[in-house]
C-alpha cells in the first residue's frame, strides 16, 4: 500500500575491508524501516588512490503504516554514512 524508497550510495574504503564487514555496520544499526541494503558494484583502481575500491550499496526503506518523506530517509541514510565513516574509515565517492 505504501511505496518503499530506493538510495544508493557508493563509498571509498581500503581495499582489505570485505562487504562482510559493511553489511555488519549497517545492521548494527537497527533501522526498522531498512527493508535491506545489497552490494551492487565494486570497483577497484589506483584512481581511486593506493588501496583502496568503491562499493556501490542499493537501500531499500519502508514504512507500512505511511509513506515516508524525503527527510526521514535522508536522516537514515545519514545515520548509515556516519557509521561507515566512524567505523570504517569510508568516505562517500563524490
Amino acid at each position: 500500500r505504501f511505496p518503499p524508497v530506493s538510495r544508493d550510495l557508493s563509498i571509498v574504503l581500503d581495499r582489505s575491508v570485505p562487504y562482510a564487514s559493511v553489511d555488519r555496520s549497517v545492521r548494527g544499526l537497527n533501522i526498522p524501516r531498512l527493508t535491506g541494503h545489497r552490494l551492487f558494484d565494486l570497483f577497484e583502481s589506483e584512481k581511486l588512490g593506493q588501496g583502496l575500491k568503491s562499493m556501490a550499496i542499493g537501500f531499500g526503506f519502508r514504512d507500512e503504516g505511511r509513506t515516508l518523506t524525503d527527510e526521514e530517509v535522508d536522516a537514515m541514510m545519514g545515520d548509515i554514512v556516519s557509521a561507515l565513516e566512524r567505523e570504517l574509515k569510508a568516505t562517500v565517492r563524490k
